[in-house]
């Protein structure tokens, strides 16, 4: 049964439930999913700091120092970050401090170093202006108590960086949902075997577990299958671990097209066999044992794009994270798109923002078989259905092939 897209996406979705959590190293959590919400259990900076090198003192006293008429303060003690003070700032003096160092009490404001200079045990503040803002205080960053990462965080750069000021060293995440992946096709030969008449190499399947990998999954790749049944059967059920099952090729209804029938031999339940969209009409998708089994088309670009559209936001949502959609924006056609579109149609890409607008243009070579298309495209250009030729500079909806 043929289904709508969005209709096919939400069957998907509910079909699946989030991966269990496990703890992992902190320095091994780049780019995985945060499985808890992180509370401080302290405040940040744990104490009033300086946040450059050079005096603490009482800002009122400097306030109207210049170089031609500098305030002269006795230099009485010296905190380096790391220690503690000793003594307390009191008028007429100043402490030498570091960046990071905790302020003395009394001090009210920080005068860099470039605004002082030494003669002996005093120090001529040259510009004390806006040295009360030169301190950071205590909690200004995060108080104790606060939700600081939400789960369902994508780890970056920034989050590692505050998982470790919080003290989170073995951190809870979601587990990476394992998919399986076979090429079939009795065309189909390894990656590095020579390509004889009538033979191709497997490309979808490297493609595609790239595709996995940037949603957030684990990929086994499974041997290629030839045009068989008991073979392709056989393959599937020896990854019984995984937790989404994808093949290309053998969707469609040709003479040599069998994925339903291995579906058919292997007790799974098919929830659709066609979506409305164009490339990838052809899917098979079913559900065993609450592990999705999803057949796409053995043409590159087809499978990439329903990959694209169907997969990866199961594997979002599996993996735990907020947000399953790539996000979205308008722009205008920098060059024209000449095909009429029954279906919805998705064509590959490149978008760039000019001074005024967003402009895209259409990838060329969008055949179902070619990949080329794919290679420099950072965007998808939303074709709706029943849509007619579409001139330059007609505005279209555009999905940006990167994060949210």
């Amino acid at each position: 049964m043929s289904v709508k897209l969005e209709i096919a996406q939400e069957i998907l979705l509910n079909s699946v439930a989030v991966m269990p959590k496990e703890r992992v190293m902190l320095s091994e959590c780049w780019r995985r999913i945060l499985g808890e919400t992180v509370v401080a259990d302290i405040d940040f900076p744990p104490f009033d700091r300086s946040p450059l090198d050079g005096y603490a003192l009482i800002a009122e006293e400097v306030q109207s120092a210049t170089p031609a008429n500098p305030v002269i303060l006795q230099q009485i003690d010296y905190i380096p970050a790391g220690d503690t003070p000793r003594k307390p700032v009191l008028p007429g003096t100043a402490i030498r401090i570091m960046t990071g160092a905790p302020i003395p009490p009394g001090a009210t404001g920080v005068v860099r170093l470039e605004d002082t200079v030494v003669n002996g045990e005093n120090v001529s503040i040259l510009d004390g202006t806006g040295s009360n803002k030169n301190i950071c205080l205590r909690g200004e960053e995060i108080g104790r108590g606060e939700d600081v990462i939400a789960a369902g965080t994508v780890i970056n750069a920034g989050v590692m960086g505050m998982l470790a000021v919080l003290g989170k060293g073995r951190p809870s995440v979601f587990c990476k949902p394992r998919v399986a992946m076979i090429a079939t096709g009795s065309e189909i030969v390894p990656v590095d075997f020579p390509v004889t008449p009538g033979k191709i190499r497997n490309s979808n399947s490297y493609m595609l577990s790239a595709q996995a990998a940037e949603a957030g999954a684990q990929t086994v790749l499974l041997s290629n299958a030839s045009d068989n049944v008991e073979e392709i059967a056989y393959l599937l059920e020896s990854a019984s671990d995984c937790d989404v099952f994808i093949t290309t090729g053998g969707a469609s209804i040709g003479d040599c097209d069998f994925i339903g029938e291995v579906y058919k031999k292997l007790g799974i339940t098919l929830l659709f066999d066609r979506v409305s969209i164009k490339p990838g009409m052809a899917v098979l998708a079913g559900i065993r044992d609450g592990k999705l089994y999803l057949g796409l088309s053995g043409n590159p670009a087809a499978a990439a794009i329903s990959f694209e559209q169907l997969v990866r936001p199961v594997l979002m949502k599996l993996g735990g994270r907020k947000v399953w959609w790539r996000p979205r924006v308008k722009a205008t056609l920098a060059s024209p798109f000449t095909k009429k579109s029954g279906a919805t149609r998705f064509v590959w890409a490149r978008c760039w923002q000019t001074a005024n607008d967003i402009l895209v243009e259409p990838s060329r070579g969008q055949s179902n078989g070619m990949l080329k298309s794919a290679m420099g495209a950072n965007a998808l250009i939303v074709i709706p259905e029943n849509s007619p030729p579409l001139p330059v500079n007609t505005d279209v909806e555009v999905i940006l092939l990167t994060d949210a």
